[in-house]
């Protein structure tokens, strides 16, 4: 029973140890009449998706219709929206492939802005996906200049991950180009990759696509090839094409000749790393000072197969160890049995298969059928040294990130902000305080907008002229605006540090917690401390800070607080202010009254509720046997029965009396109570009866 205890106890201690669910500085949560949002059609589903942004406006595809939205208030822009719905002809065929009504629409999945006044938009059209360029005309309309067919342009699915990317005139997209949705290409006109290879693309979940110099680069997640023989696993990837690509030789000439990929990464590092293998998101390549050092990186969000520990992770990658990955040594099998192993550098034909060439036409056979058969790289992309931030839940997995770069903090330090969305409709904010050192993400707030519990598909941080930045959050149903603080919100100096946020100070002079905005002038008399979240200014010497936010939106009435015994602050509605909530403050106001339990707190819980449970349970069973045994149990006991018990060292056992039951009792070779009371004959006719009843049981 002790090695039990202690296995119990070493078991929740690691693990306590290893979950580490930071609590947030700050929980908000906005109710629709508080929050800017577009919703394009309430009586279905309109699966949005971002397809283009600049200064003033963004365009997003929908069900049939491409809407141009302003930035400053999420407010249409009638006058440019563009209405496509599909003709009768394809929604009949589409009924025919077995599809529902829902399904039988034209979803806007790709689009850019190709000029200053045309626009090249791709949908799925009832399952037979079209393009067309739409012109905007001197009657301040959209016009239809040109539609062709939209094989490898667009997906057919709206729930089938895509992504697309137009740089340098030239569109690259990600997609699938069957009605199965089982042959994924990575397509710029006229190039492609390989039909059915496998080592090229596997069943892939394409994530996000961007251009950096000379290449784009494609991010998604897939089942490893080279894991097969082991198993099923799924890894994550960065592919990577040459923009100057103009296919191979001969039949190659509709197949890309600098085609690679590896693997990306994240994982806590030791002994048997635990590995986040399946990205969901990346932000776009922020350039920085991390370690003193200026950097490009790329944030992923990642998580753990849907079948095992809930688990999601934020990972660094820089543009260098991804370039530099891809000069390194290549992946292959000799054979059908054999493990996966880097290729010789003698084997490696000369030029360099994958490198980026002024003609690719002129390519040797040689090269580009090792490109071919050698797409994988031999070295995963490393992120710096270990996730910056990890979140444990069975609840909630992150779907989408953001970054807002390099927020200035008042001594002149630079951190990125992350804004990370969940599939349960809640944003975490956290500050990035150094690249690849534990703890480096610090958690400072969490959001939760609304309570439609709606997957975020996709996030961007976005600044408008004077207007205070704002998030963008897009949903399959709905599009929310919130601003990138709250600093305002809060009213005491010791929150205000509290929450350790690059965007928040607190001035001294007018008693206020001020926002980025307003670090204007001297900036030596602001209070803010992003790595303590304390200042001495903010209380009395040796009192302890804690950090606290639940805090209404503007325009709501103030929290009445008091202290708990170790000078941290109560917020009202909690378990340690004895201030009693009124009707109207539960469930009626702008802030959710949620009480968060800590990793810390559950995992103590625990441990002394099994300890607890374990010695009762011990001392119920010693007492209850004291309390049953007989007095006389062990000095009935017969003197062969004595000498030959376990406790003389003999193998007999001993059974105690079980009440006056003859039948068991002579069954068992053991005398009825008080036996030595009865007479001579008893003995002979226990005897007799022994007999009987080892007969009627044999």
């Amino acid at each position: 029973m002790y090695h039990q205890i202690y296995s119990i106890i070493f078991f929740l201690s690691w693990a306590n140890a290893w979950i580490q669910n930071p609590d947030p500085r700050m929980h908000t949560t906005y109710k629709e009449e508080h929050v800017e949002r577009f919703l394009g059609n309430d009586s279905f589903v309109d699966y949005f998706k971002l397809l283009y942004k600049d200064q003033h406006s963004f365009l997003v595809g929908s069900r049939d219709v491409v809407y141009n939205i302003s930035l400053k208030n999420l407010v249409e822009n009638r006058a440019h929206r563009i209405y496509w719905p599909p003709s009768g002809a394809h929604k009949e065929l589409c009924y025919l492939k077995g599809k529902s009504e829902e399904d039988c629409h034209n979803y806007i999945r790709v689009g850019a802005k190709i000029d200053e006044d045309q626009i090249f938009i791709c949908g799925t059209n009832s399952y037979k996906p079209l393009c067309r360029t739409f012109k905007y005309g001197e009657d301040k309309e959209y016009k239809n200049i040109k539609e062709t067919e939209g094989l490898g342009w667009c997906p057919y699915d709206p729930n089938h991950n895509s992504t697309a990317v137009y740089t340098d005139g030239q569109f690259y997209v990600a997609t699938v180009a069957d009605f199965g949705g089982v042959d994924p290409l990575i397509y710029r006109e006229p190039l492609r990759t390989e039909r059915s290879d496998l080592k090229q693309l596997n069943d892939p979940n394409f994530v996000s696509s961007m251009d950096y110099g000379s290449y784009v680069l494609f991010f998604f997640r897939e089942p490893a090839v080279e894991y097969i023989n082991c198993g099923k696993v799924i890894y994550s990837r960065v592919a990577r094409v040459c923009k100057q690509d103009k296919g191979g030789p001969h039949q190659f000439g509709d197949r890309w000749t600098s085609f690679l990929k590896a693997r990306l990464n994240c994982s806590m590092p030791g002994d048997y790393p635990f590995y986040f293998n399946e990205i969901q998101s990346t932000s776009d390549i922020v350039e920085g000072i991390y370690d003193s050092n200026p950097t490009k990186v790329i944030y992923g969000a990642f998580t753990t197969p849907a079948n095992s520990i809930g688990g999601s992770a934020i990972c660094a990658f820089s543009i260098d160890d991804i370039m530099r990955t891809f000069d390194g040594p290549f992946k292959e099998q000799s054979n059908m049995n054999s493990n996966w192993l880097p290729v010789p550098p003698t084997k490696v034909p000369q030029p360099r298969p994958g490198v980026c060439v002024n003609d690719s036409r002129t390519l040797p056979d040689v090269s580009v059928n090792f490109v071919k058969a050698h797409p994988l790289m031999d070295e995963a992309v490393p992120s710096f040294s270990q996730p910056l931030l990890i979140r444990v839940s069975l609840r909630n997995r992150f779907t989408a990130i953001a970054v807002d770069p390099q927020v200035k903090t008042l001594n002149g330090q630079a951190m990125d902000v992350l804004f990370i969305g969940t599939d349960d409709g809640r944003i975490i904010k956290a500050v990035n305080r150094g690249m690849g050192k534990p703890g480096a993400a610090l958690f400072t707030e969490e959001i939760q907008i609304t309570n439609s519990n709606s997957a975020i598909k996709s996030l961007t941080v976005v600044r408008h002229e004077n207007d205070v930045p704002k998030l963008l959050i897009i949903t399959n149903e709905v599009i929310h605006s919130v601003p990138l603080y709250r600093c305002s919100t809060i009213t005491t100096c010791r929150e205000c540090v509290g929450i350790q946020d690059p965007y928040c100070a607190w001035d001294p002079q007018t008693e206020s917690c001020i926002a980025h905005n307003q670090f204007n002038g001297n900036t030596k008399q602001f209070l803010q401390n992003i790595i303590r979240g304390s200042h001495p200014s903010c209380q009395p010497p040796g009192q302890l800070k804690s950090a606290v936010a639940v805090h209404p939106l503007e325009g709501e009435e103030e929290m009445n607080d008091v202290m708990d015994k170790d000078g941290s602050l109560c917020p009202k509605c909690t378990i340690c202010n004895p201030n009693l909530c009124s009707a109207n403050e539960v469930g009626g106001g702008t802030q959710e009254k949620i009480v968060i339990y800590t990793a810390d707190t559950l995992g103590l819980v625990v441990t002394t509720a099994v300890l607890a449970t374990l010695v009762v349970g011990f001392v119920a069973g010693y007492l209850c046997s004291r309390h049953f045994r007989p007095d006389n149990a062990y000095t009935n006991m017969p003197l062969h029965h004595q000498h030959n018990s376990p406790l003389n060292g003999e193998g007999a056992s001993y059974l105690s009396p079980c009440a006056n039951n003859k039948s068991i009792n002579l069954l068992v070779n053991v005398p009825p109570k008080n036996a030595n009371d009865k007479n001579a004959n008893t003995s002979s006719e226990n005897n007799k009866t022994l007999q009987k009843v080892k007969k009627t049981y044999i």
